[in-house]
């Protein structure tokens, strides 16, 4: 479901940079006039200070010029075009469903995994026996989650192995390392279907907006459009919008028209760092011929070279080794 927001208590495209440079605006002044353990006449701080207010200027410009721009931002994404933003669900309810139901086992296995392996006491038995409360729970609200045959019984097995499992741990008041590690492999492959039914769920919502957008969109604001996807450190290599949209615009890697904004939840931070990419890509072209090369560590190549061949040279192989 599409839902378009026009009113004025919503976040435009336009309110959306205006406060990122105001955010910028006052981190710049507070750097500035913040004081420094060097002279604070030094020239050379000073010419540093105005080139930080020129780099926020430039990435103004930069944001005032984009295109159409979509922000994936957990459970839905956003098309921020023509200083409006219109919001869609990309992980629909049986998505939900499939997560939290492989999300069972995973928690059983957290409940032992970093234990010890000791006796347990009858305050943990206490605990475990209200975690069972909360699984059969879950396991009676199956019939109303939308899964087809298939998938049912597969959510019933699930949840009957994990209680199988917890409930030989109370009887028996521990746990083997061995007997944990036996029953997470056991559960992969069936929770990998979850996965896999997941996965196309989330594919099948997000291509179906996007599609609907490109139709509202000229050739021109198609070719002009930039997707910062908001996520935390951990899934973000191969992030599955990442790969959505990587392949959708044959874009080879992140750092062009796709841009991952880690741990940025907020999109204003996000649109701030598309600007960074922006005027650090167009920089990168003009000085060094390679759009990506500003974004790794322009000391990168040269400390390659010093650590190898000087600072921390190889040591030369003995004969026979």
């Amino acid at each position: 479901m599409r839902i378009e927001h026009h009113q004025p208590f919503r976040l435009t495209a336009v309110f959306l940079i205006g406060l990122t440079v105001l955010i910028t605006a006052k981190q710049i002044a507070a750097e500035i006039n913040a004081p420094t353990p060097q002279n604070e006449t030094d020239p050379l701080v000073t010419f540093n200070n105005a080139f930080r207010g020129e780099y926020s200027r430039a990435k103004t410009e930069a944001l005032s010029r984009v295109g159409p721009v979509i922000i994936v931002e957990g459970t839905h994404m956003v098309l921020v075009r023509d200083g409006r933003r219109t919001e869609a669900e990309i992980q629909p309810p049986i998505y939900q469903a499939l997560k939290a139901v492989a999300h069972i086992p995973f928690a059983v296995f957290l409940m032992f995994d970093q234990s010890g392996f000791g006796q347990l006491t009858d305050e943990r038995i206490v605990a475990l026996r209200d975690y069972r409360k909360l699984i059969v729970g879950a396991e009676s609200s199956l019939d109303d989650r939308g899964f087809s045959v298939s998938q049912l019984q597969r959510q019933r097995k699930i949840i009957d192995d994990s209680l199988a499992f917890l409930d030989a741990a109370i009887e028996n008041r521990r746990v083997e390392k061995t007997a944990l590690d036996d029953f997470a492999r056991q559960m992969a492959p069936v929770l990998m279907q979850n996965v896999d039914d997941a996965a196309r769920a989330e594919l099948d919502a997000v291509h179906s907006h996007v599609t609907e957008w490109r139709h509202q969109m000229t050739p021109e604001e198609w070719k002009a459009l930039h997707v910062v996807v908001m996520g935390a450190h951990m899934p973000r290599d191969e992030e599955i919008t990442m790969q959505y949209f990587e392949r959708l615009l044959d874009e080879p890697m992140e750092g062009h028209r796709i841009i991952f904004a880690e741990g940025l939840w907020e999109e204003p931070r996000a649109l701030e760092l598309l600007g960074t990419h922006l005027v650090d890509g167009s920089a990168g072209v003009a000085f060094f011929g390679e759009f990506m090369r500003m974004h790794r560590d322009l000391l990168s190549d040269a400390a390659k070279v010093y650590l190898q061949n000087t600072l921390l040279p190889s040591e030369p192989k003995k004969q026979g080794e």
